[in-house]
C-alpha cells in the first residue's frame, strides 16, 4: 500500500454512503418513503471590485431561498398523493381562492452511516409544497411503478453537525 492510501484511510476510514438518509416533513408520515432527493446547499455570493484594472472578488451574503424536491412512491390506494396535496392545499384554496401562508414548515434531510446513527442534516426553513411534477404514464411498460416529484420552495438553509464520531467497525 502507498504512503498516500495510508494518509487516505486516516482521514476517511468508511465513505458516507448516499443512499442512507432520512426525510422529515412535518404532517407528513411518508418521510421515509422518500426514494430520492438532493441534499440541499447554500453559496455565497460575490461582489466585484476592481483596483488598478485587476478584479477582486469578495464574499457577501449568502444566496438565501430555492426549491428542492423529493421522489416518492405512490400505493394502490393513491394515499400519498391525498397527503401531499394536503399539505399544498393547506397553504392555498383552489376553489375559495384564499391564501394562508402561516403554513410554513422546516423540513429536515439527515445523512446516516451504515449503522443508522445521524452524521450531519440539513434544514430547510420557511419551506411550503409548490405541487408536483407530471406523471408519464405509458401503457406498454407494465412493470413502471408510479412515482411522484413533488416541489417545494424554502426560504434559508441551516446546516447542523450533528458529531458523529463514524462507525465503531470501518472498513
Amino acid at each position: 500500500m502507498s504512503l498516500k492510501a495510508n494518509q487516505f484511510v486516516k482521514v476517511i476510514q468508511q465513505p458516507l454512503n448516499t443512499y442512507n438518509f432520512v426525510v422529515d416533513i412535518p404532517d407528513i408520515a411518508y418521510g421515509l418513503l422518500v426514494s430520492s432527493t438532493t441534499f440541499p446547499s447554500e453559496k455565497l455570493q460575490t461582489v466585484s471590485l476592481y483596483f488598478q484594472g485587476e478584479e477582486i472578488a469578495y464574499p457577501c451574503l449568502p444566496k438565501n431561498g430555492g426549491s428542492w424536491k423529493v421522489s416518492v412512491p405512490e400505493s394502490d390506494s393513491g394515499a400519498v398523493k391525498k397527503v401531499f396535496d394536503t399539505m399544498k392545499q393547506s397553504m392555498f384554496s383552489q376553489k375559495t381562492g384564499f391564501l394562508t401562508p402561516k403554513r410554513w414548515k422546516d423540513i429536515t434531510v439527515t445523512a446516516r452511516d451504515q449503522s443508522n446513527n445521524l452524521v450531519f442534516s440539513v434544514i430547510l426553513h420557511g419551506a411550503y409544497c409548490v405541487g408536483r411534477e407530471g406523471q408519464n404514464l405509458d401503457n406498454s411498460q407494465n412493470t413502471s411503478a408510479w412515482k411522484w416529484e413533488y416541489e417545494f420552495h424554502y426560504t434559508w438553509i441551516e446546516d447542523v453537525d450533528l458529531n458523529n464520531k463514524g462507525s465503531e467497525a470501518p472498513m
